[in-house]
């Protein structure tokens, strides 16, 4: 059980850097470009799936079986990790931010996807 505490504690860093990365990455082509709002939502879901497959990869690649699994939970605890700090940080989740539910499926899916393809 510590093991896996471990392993998910490592692996959601990296998920939160490569995150970090991307946005990054997307306030400069804002900045540059002004893209509609419509646009900017896909690119945060973009982020949320290629941070939330590389976290399932990374998972399935230490996990034994049931790879599949352990990543879909690796993408569950990304996107609530995501969803509690801006629950925090604004005292309330907007219906201007990206889709709960579409944030969700979009997390566990990759997350699901990189567990199988690890």
């Amino acid at each position: 059980m510590k093991k896996v505490a471990v392993i998910f504690l490592k692996e959601t860093l990296i998920q939160m850097i490569i995150s970090t990365v991307l946005l990054a990455l997307i306030a400069f082509v804002v900045l540059k470009i002004s893209p509609s709002v419509a646009t900017i939502k896909i690119m945060v879901l973009i982020i949320y799936g290629i941070a939330s497959f590389c976290g399932g990869v990374i998972v399935g690649k230490v996990m034994e079986s049931r790879k599949f699994v352990w990543g879909a939970l690796a993408g569950l605890i990304y996107f609530a990790i995501i969803f509690l700090t801006a629950l925090i940080s604004k005292g309330s989740v907007s219906s201007g931010s990206v889709g709960l539910f579409s944030g969700c499926i979009v997390s566990v899916v990759a997350g699901t996807i990189g567990g199988m393809l690890s």
